[in-house]
């Protein structure tokens, strides 16, 4: 591979064949006069090897001259203040005071930007200001601060399955701006495709998946569970024990009656017969009463299964946890889904944050941290809308510019089925002190 390299000659070596000057001869040379930017340059086919410096006599070639030393160590050199020219040192330059310099163009000087404020921000020319990220002004005013900012959605969260399954419908409830679900004339709720830009509101199903395996499970729960509750009903095992025992009692206190009245009729074993089946008759009764106790416990474990196959129910229903819109439908009608796939996205509206920047310099997080603040849009019309918030967050650091970001919560409002603040918008925002 050729690669085009620039051809150097260093000081000791470079001068004029024809008039056999020195490179300190050539001070008055029309070179001088030439700028930099249109001086000749030779460039000869190399080998990959890297640039090496001639070492033998060379000829005359027109260079690009060196450029003039900064007048201070503040100024910025070429190549990052190392290399004054590829292969030459500032160091090595500063050493030969024979190599002549030719003054390069000035760089321009980087300043900040300042922009004014957009139209229908507060403050005026003469107030404190300082730049913020989103090309307006912090301005401070009769305690109060004023500043722009930026509004986003507080919440936008994909809807997920909890579970795999397939799709079998993905329709919601038509539900006015109230959220209350439109009837047909039948009593039935009119259903609408789940589409960008439905309204939907707290615990709304959007989508149903496959859910026959868990039904038939709640079925057979219920079931179980009723069974169980007819066993733990009845206590006819208690009162036939309760029974057994008075029938072993009584039959013992005859003997011992007979046995006083009649000494011998009864003898000492069958005395003791009967007072073991007295004994026996008591651990039944008590057999009995535990029986029943596990009974009633048994209905408590049934209805845990009924509330896990309901749970199980529930989660092929997918729901809104939040008043907002669709603002994305992923999943359509018959797709199979794994857990954790997203069917929909929902923006939650009745709730925005607003984004802005406060110069550090005059205020400190302190002193907004938790403050109460106007919000003010402006609509294409120029009719403005104020909403009220608060600074729920104030960043605990500093950007580049010594600005820190604060985030205001605010409630937006419906006004004839339309929220008034939009994500995206740039609004004014005033923090009182």
């Amino acid at each position: 591979m050729i690669i085009p390299t620039l051809v150097l000659v260093t000081a000791m070596q470079f001068g004029d064949p024809q008039s056999g000057a020195r490179i300190d001869d050539l001070s008055h040379s029309p070179m001088r006069d030439v700028p930099a930017a249109t001086m000749p340059v030779s460039y000869t086919a190399q080998s990959n090897d890297p640039p090496q410096l001639p070492n033998g006599p060379a000829t005359y070639e027109p260079q690009i001259p060196m450029p003039m030393p900064p007048a201070s160590l503040s100024e910025p050199l070429l190549n990052g203040g190392t290399e004054i020219f590829p292969g030459v040192s500032q160091s090595a330059v500063n050493r030969n005071p024979a190599i002549p310099y030719m003054p390069m163009p000035s760089t321009p000087t980087l300043t900040s930007r300042v922009s004014t404020p957009a139209k229908g921000s507060y403050g005026t020319d003469s107030a404190t200001t300082a730049q913020n990220d989103f090309g307006n002004t912090t301005r401070i005013e009769n305690n109060k601060v004023l500043i722009r900012g930026k509004v986003e959605f507080d919440k936008i969260t994909p809807l997920s399955t909890p579970v795999g399954g397939i799709i079998l419908d993905q329709q919601t409830d038509n539900c006015d701006a109230q959220g209350k679900v439109v009837l047909r004339s039948d009593g039935k709720p009119i259903k609408i495709d789940l589409q960008r830009g439905v309204m939907v509101f707290t615990g709304q199903q959007i989508a149903q998946l496959d859910d026959r395996h868990p039904q038939e499970q709640f079925s057979a729960a219920n079931t179980k569970l009723d069974v169980a509750r007819n066993q733990a009903k009845s206590r006819v095992g208690i009162e036939y024990a309760e029974a057994s025992l008075e029938v072993a009692k009584s039959d013992y206190r005859r003997s011992l009656d007979i046995a006083k009245r009649t000494p011998g009729a009864v003898t000492e074993a069958e005395l003791e017969l009967k007072r073991f089946k007295v004994i026996e008759a008591q651990l039944q009764l008590k057999k009995a009463e535990r029986d029943h106790e596990d009974q009633q416990d048994s209905v408590r474990i049934q209805e845990a299964e009924v509330r896990v196959a309901k749970t199980q129910l529930d989660l092929r229903k997918i729901k809104t946890p939040f008043n907002g819109m669709v603002v994305n439908v992923i999943s359509q009608v018959g797709k199979s889904l794994r857990e954790g796939d997203v069917i929909a996205e929902v923006a939650q509206l009745d709730k925005l944050k607003v984004l802005a920047n406060i110069d550090g310099n005059k205020i400190t997080q302190e002193q907004v941290d938790k403050k109460r603040i106007i919000v003010t849009a402006r609509n294409p019309n120029g009719q403005t809308d104020n909403f009220e918030g608060f600074v729920r967050y104030a960043a605990p650091s500093f950007d580049s510019q010594r600005q820190f970001q604060v985030e205001i919560e605010v409630e937006n409002r419906l006004v004839n089925g339309h929220w008034q603040l939009k994500e995206g918008d740039y609004v004014d925002v005033v923090i009182q002190l």
